[in-house]
């Protein structure tokens, strides 16, 4: 056997080492983090669709709308950083996150109208909505589209631009070179 089988023998039994101590601690880790995303929610029907949803507090509504990092939890995890206490929490999963199904029409304003939907279930009439990154195309589409039941829109970090196909720009055009002269900015031709 040569020297580099020899070592490649070894990189390999110690990493089947290690897999078969961590993996069963790695797949307890996931069991539990899933019973407490699974726990912490419920789900609604909507004349919409199914909805999966969390709230949390007391107050006037806030829909918190997550952005693709998670689902309700996450838009929880970003009330209690952001929002503060004195308010009403309602944290959706949207479309294909958790326990909310991904329908035909998963765009933001199908998702806009779904998040209306939750709030008719809910008998709630007016929110403040608050959308986190992917969360703000659905939350301007509500705002959009529901400008009688949104009282305000915050955007976080907001995701609202992503385009199917690389934009090409045209050549560069040179810009004029500016240059400061003694305290002044000199433009050069």
């Amino acid at each position: 056997m040569s020297r580099l089988s020899l070592i490649i023998t070894i990189l390999v039994g110690i990493i089947a080492v290690i897999l078969i101590v961590t993996y069963p601690s790695y797949r307890s880790d996931i069991r539990a983090a899933r019973g407490r995303v699974m726990s912490g929610s419920q789900v609604i029907e909507t004349k919409c669709v199914p909805i999966e949803y969390a709230t949390m507090g007391e107050g006037p509504p806030v829909l918190v709308v997550h952005g693709a990092g998670g689902g309700y939890d996450q838009g929880l995890w970003v009330a209690r950083d952001n929002v503060g206490e004195g308010f009403r929490i309602i944290a959706p999963s949207r479309f294909g996150y958790l326990r909310t199904p991904l329908p035909q029409d998963a765009s933001p304003a199908a998702q806009a109208d779904a998040h209306a939907c939750l709030l008719d279930a809910l008998n709630i009439s007016k929110v403040a909505v608050v959308g986190v990154s992917a969360g703000a195309p659905s939350s301007m589409q509500f705002a959009l589209r529901y400008p009688e039941r949104t009282s305000s829109l915050v955007l976080i970090v907001p995701g609202t631009y992503a385009p199917e196909k690389p934009v090409e720009s045209p050549s560069p055009v040179p810009l004029p070179f500016i240059k400061a002269t003694c305290g002044r900015w000199v433009m050069n031709r």
